[in-house]
């Protein structure tokens, strides 16, 4: 009797091409093991498939960026997921809240079937007839649990309780608690450091140094979990930080990554694994419908091009206001000098002719300014071709970062902060991240950081985190877990967007955004823990009563 490896094929359409045409028994969802997994190359493939089914669209900006103080959308008119999200009107049926369940638990059950499959097949010399190598069962073990674990830090981070389910056919699980997913997460991991090999060739494929990295990432969130929301929080657990700076540490002292000189050289297509990066999810051309790349990232924040009207065709994200720009790092007279705020805000952008044609000499200089727009969200705009800026949603295939080395620094400086342990090494972290910022200064260590004690230490790490990753998918994860985001919200009622200093005409603009940050700042206000996760999604609860 054959065996067979039945999967949701969400993503794994390219895992594939090892089906033949002559088997009349193989239906899309019923694959024979040996013609999936004849080789390393095959259980390789399926780990990747899992890998893609996590990142779909990578709308993850709509949640973890636009709930914040720092981001506003207008995707669609005013009753689309977007926009709803952000004015913090946010309900269990809003398909980026459920989006982001699906594609994990999708990822999940994939997981636990290659899982699964991987245990009932021996490894060994291809020679004695193994159809896995021992490395190559060991890499996807090592993936699988990578991925699996990844989902759960995810969904533990975005909706709280959740069921766990680490067997096939599990379903209907009632919510295990924050810490038993957290378990879940940190066993995964380990399994994913012991199995993986120290490079996979590509940073889309996650490697030892991936799996502690993202260990080092749970325990730091795990350390200072609490159900308090902005209210007096209890103190982080020192056990879990000291893990955390241990698993930073072995990313460090790996000696495989650096920060690199350019920052901006970490975005693009032709900048995919940076030595930087750590682990990134891939895009590429062809991959998603249209066989566009996909990554919304791309898109999203430079959504119609240069020659249209904001009013009319705004970008679909988007910083809530000038002020983040300006006010860049304090807003010292220095601040043009970090080369991240450029990238992170663009406010101006040069549109290239033909490439025939091009020469900086003769292109225009558009201003993403007031009181026409606020500035883009640089990341998202491949600056690689040699014509120019990409104008439209036509390729999307730069890779999402998930983590790269400067945020490794930035977790170890944050648990010694936090553990108040060797502060002065936490300082030394913080200004080896600012001075890469800065290295276009004359002396960059002018622009070093000067507190001592944890308090200012702690004020000094959190801004560097909003510096270093704007447009990254953190800062909403970054304000829950500094239990901080009511209070940094509430903040936002001194943008001149929130005052209508720019304009409030009927249609405008700046009259969405007003009208967005105000319904923000009323959401929020008294309400000290109802946006720290999202709602489980209706979808799912009609699907597993046992959510209620």
């Amino acid at each position: 009797m054959k065996k067979y490896f039945v999967l949701a094929l969400i993503g794994l359409s390219f895992a594939l091409f090892s089906c033949k045409d002559d088997d009349e028994n193989i239906v899309p969802d019923e694959i024979p093991v040996e013609l999936v997994i004849r080789n390393d190359v095959d259980a390789a493939n399926i780990v990747k498939g899992i890998l893609k089914t996590q990142s779909p669209g990578s709308g993850l900006s709509f949640i973890a960026e636009t709930v914040s103080d720092a981001t506003i959308s207008f995707e669609g008119d005013e009753t689309a997921a977007g926009p709803l999200v952000s004015r913090f009107d946010i309900q269990a049926n809003n398909s980026y809240v459920a989006g982001q369940w699906d594609k994990h638990y999708v990822a999940i059950a994939q997981a636990n079937e290659l899982i699964e499959q991987l245990s009932n097949i021996e490894s060994g010399a291809a020679a004695d007839g193994f159809i896995l190598t021992v490395a190559g069962k060991n890499t996807a073990l090592g993936g699988a649990y990578f991925a699996r674990a990844l989902s759960y830090f995810y969904l533990v981070r975005l909706y709280g309780e959740a069921p766990i389910y680490t067997k096939v056919g599990e379903t209907n699980g009632y919510p295990a608690s924050v810490d038993n997913i957290y378990k879940q997460v940190e066993a995964d991991l380990l399994l994913a450091e012991e199995l993986l090999p120290t490079s996979t060739g590509v940073k889309t494929v996650p490697s030892k140094y991936a799996a502690e990295a993202i260990l080092a990432r749970a325990y730091l969130t795990w350390a200072q979990y609490s159900p308090e929301g902005d209210l007096s929080a209890p103190p982080a657990d020192k056990a879990k930080l000291a893990k955390a700076v241990t698993y930073a540490d072995k990313v460090i002292n790996s000696k495989q990554f650096i920060l690199l000189e350019d920052y901006s050289k970490n975005w693009g297509r032709h900048n995919k694994n940076g030595q930087e990066h750590i682990y990134n999810q891939s895009y590429v051309l062809g991959d998603a419908r249209p066989g566009d790349g996909g990554n919304h990232q791309s898109h999203c924040a430079f959504s119609y091009g240069f020659d249209v009207d904001p009013n009319t065709q705004p970008t679909h994200i988007g910083p809530a206001s000038y002020t983040l720009y300006t006010n860049w790092d304090g807003g010292h007279a220095g601040n043009k000098l970090d080369q991240r705020r450029d990238l992170s805000y663009t406010a101006y952008l040069a549109k290239p002719n033909s490439a025939a044609e091009f020469s900086l000499d003769h292109d225009s200089i558009y201003a993403f300014i007031p009181p026409r727009w606020i500035p883009l969200f640089g990341k998202g705009i491949d600056r690689s071709f040699y014509e120019g800026p990409l104008v439209g949603p036509t390729e999307r295939d730069l890779d999402r970062i998930e983590i790269r080395y400067s945020e490794i620094l930035l977790i170890k400086a944050e648990a010694l902060i936090e553990s108040n342990l060797n502060l002065t090494e936490a300082k030394a972290l913080i200004n080896q991240v600012r001075q890469r910022a800065y290295n276009q200064a004359s002396n960059p260590s002018v622009y070093d950081i000067t507190a001592t004690s944890q308090t200012d230490l702690r004020t000094a790490v959190q801004q560097e985190y909003f510096n270093e990753f704007v447009y990254e998918q953190k800062r909403w994860f970054d304000l829950v877990r500094w239990h901080r985001f009511v209070r940094t919200v509430q903040s936002i009622e001194n943008f001149p967007e929130y005052k209508g200093e720019y304009g409030t005409e009927p249609g405008s603009f700046f009259l969405k955004a007003q009208t967005h940050l105000k319904a923000r700042y009323n959401a929020v206000t008294g309400s000290g823990t109802k946006y720290y996760t999202f709602p489980i999604p209706e979808t799912a609860i009609a699907a597993n009563p046992n959510l209620k």
